[in-house]
């Protein structure tokens, strides 16, 4: 009998940590592919050339992409695809220009949209400690 509730537990053991293995792994994928985002939005406000940026603007586009297939939690999945679908638009519209030299100011300044979304959704998904002890 004992043998059998030894069994049981590590059998439990091994589901429940199989499962938390793949969230974590979920969750870190999902963070590097922010962060390799992040890169590239960085190294895309320092470039000095058009086809530089251009380069950068493309390789954010396909790790959105790759965010986007990511399976949020239900009470976030709906806030979170709406903030990177505002990212895909202004990463569209910045590839719907031929970015050149004398425009690449201005694409610049509509690049800087999606770090102010950063900041908007980054603040949203995290509850203040307020809102933690009140609810």
């Amino acid at each position: 009998m004992k043998q059998r509730f030894a069994q049981l537990g590590l059998i439990i053991t091994l589901l429940f940590s199989t499962f938390v293995n793949s969230a974590e792994i979920d969750s870190i994928d999902l963070k590097v592919t922010m962060k390799e985002m992040r890169l590239a939005y960085t190294q895309a406000m320092k470039s000095t050339s058009a086809d530089e940026f251009t380069s950068r603007i493309d390789e954010m586009s396909n790790m959105l992409a790759v965010a986007q297939s990511y399976n949020f939690s239900p009470d976030r999945a709906e806030m979170s695809n709406q903030g990177l679908n505002k990212v895909e638009a202004i990463l569209h519209s910045i590839q719907q220009t031929d970015v050149t030299e004398d425009n690449l100011a201005i694409a610049k300044n509509k690049l800087e949209d999606i770090d102010s979304l950063r900041k908007e959704y980054h603040k949203k998904s995290k509850p203040s400690v307020w809102q933690l002890i009140f609810g």
